[in-house]
């Protein structure tokens, strides 16, 4: 057995264990090139694990999960959706993901039937309300944000897409720029390294919960932020006007700030929420919430969209036009 597997092993029982990830770098004594290649070895080992897991668990009588065929076809469809700065939403379920499939056979013609697939889901309000209440309000990094949160949110039912947009597309970055560690008394960290972040996940975790999802979610993640979201000016357009530098310097006359650039970074922020429960292994509290806690907010937002008619200064200023 090499030491690189010896040392991967020894990673995943301490991870198992509940130790920290910072612990188990203390305790090991090992330079940052020996621990890039032990996480690896670490991770590698964690998810051949968990599909021989998955397979015994599947050949059970009585019970459901998904497949490695059905999770290879979510794969699939993400890689196509990445071109239009979409994926799956983080509650798809398996005939949604067949579903996509017959109308990726008809792109670009069915891009606006996709959309209406994955944000019929995120976009519904007492999604949004779960989300808000189980994830954003309760995670270290996204709760900073919340109130912007909330306000983009109630935009984007108010149809008020200008502001939804400009609103929400900074917290994607305060989300990822303190994640990384970042005070505000320190300097910015570099674009490249925000920009590769996510990607990095198996050196800051090589064990996360429900890893065969969270390496799907991760792919497609790094995938729209930086063919996309974060992809420079220099290297041609983002799909739709899809990108920060576009919006944060109006580089262009063409529009961006519109409901579905509102629905995508949406669809960024709740991929981002469950790669971080994830890798942090941490406990979702959306799983604590009844309806006492989520109707208030959730006949608010409904509220709003039965508010919206011809008659509303959205309308008559921002849509009739």
């Amino acid at each position: 057995m090499s030491k690189a597997t010896v040392m991967g092993e020894q990673i995943i029982a301490a991870i198992e264990t509940g130790q920290s990830i910072d612990s188990i770098k203390l305790t090991m004594n090992v330079s940052n090139d020996e621990w890039f290649k032990f996480s690896s070895k670490a991770n590698q080992l964690y998810l051949e694990k968990q599909i021989k897991n998955r397979k015994a668990i599947l050949s059970k009588p009585n019970t459901s999960g998904a497949s490695k065929e059905e999770m290879d076809k979510l794969i699939k469809v993400n890689d196509t959706l990445a071109d239009y700065a979409l994926c799956m939403n983080i509650f798809t379920t398996q005939p949604e993901v067949d579903y996509a499939i017959k109308l990726i056979a008809s792109l670009p013609d069915s891009k606006l039937e996709l959309i209406q697939l994955i944000s019929n889901i995120i976009m519904h309000p007492k999604l949004r309300v779960l989300q808000k209440k189980g994830r954003i309000e309760k995670l270290p990094h996204f709760n900073l944000f919340t109130k912007m949160v909330d306000a983009a949110t109630i935009s984007y039912y108010r149809q008020n897409y200008i502001s939804c947009y400009m609103t929400l597309l900074p917290v994607i970055e305060g989300i990822i720029i303190r994640w990384m560690g970042f005070e505000p008394t320190d300097d910015k960290p570099p674009f490249e390294k925000i920009r590769s972040f996510l990607r990095k996940t198996i050196q800051r975790q090589p064990c996360p919960y429900n890893i065969l999802f969270h390496n799907i979610f991760i792919k497609a993640c790094d995938k729209i932020i930086n063919d996309h979201f974060y992809k420079p000016s220099s290297d041609g357009l983002a799909y739709g006007n899809f990108n920060r530098h576009v919006a944060s310097h109006i580089l262009n006359n063409e529009e961006f700030a519109n409901k579905e650039n509102c629905f995508r970074l949406f669809l960024l922020i709740d991929t981002m929420t469950e790669i971080y429960i994830n890798e942090g292994r941490q406990y979702d509290h959306r799983f604590d919430l009844g309806r006492e806690d989520t109707d208030e907010e959730v006949k608010l937002y409904f509220d709003i969209i039965s508010s919206n008619s011809l008659e509303s200064p959205e309308y008559k200023l921002l849509i009739d036009c």
